[in-house]
């Protein structure tokens, strides 16, 4: 098995694990640094939803292929199995 690269999956963690889960599931990341992808996982699908609500991505953008067009309830699970409180809603990005 190969070694991640522990900063990429801290700040952008949808290009290193396909789910959520498996962030949870890694042995090569401590608690904090899984906390930490996981909160930045949740930013960018905030952010990426209140840009495609602006009209913001493009037809043919990854970020808003259907396989991860909304990976926030398996984000917000994988906080839950670690004890991890997901970012309070009025806190976050979103549309108004």
């Amino acid at each position: 098995m190969s070694k991640i690269d522990k900063e990429k999956a801290q700040t952008n963690p949808a290009s290193v694990f396909d789910k959520p889960e498996d962030i949870v599931k890694n042995r090569e990341l401590s608690l904090r640094e899984k906390k930490k992808a996981l909160e930045e996982w949740e930013l960018d699908t905030r952010l990426t939803a209140v840009a495609a609500e602006e009209g913001m991505t493009r037809p043919d953008d990854k970020a808003v292929d259907d396989n991860k067009k909304n990976p926030l309830p398996a984000i917000k699970k994988a906080q839950e199995a670690m004890g991890v409180k997901p970012s309070k809603q009025e806190n976050s990005p979103n549309k108004t």
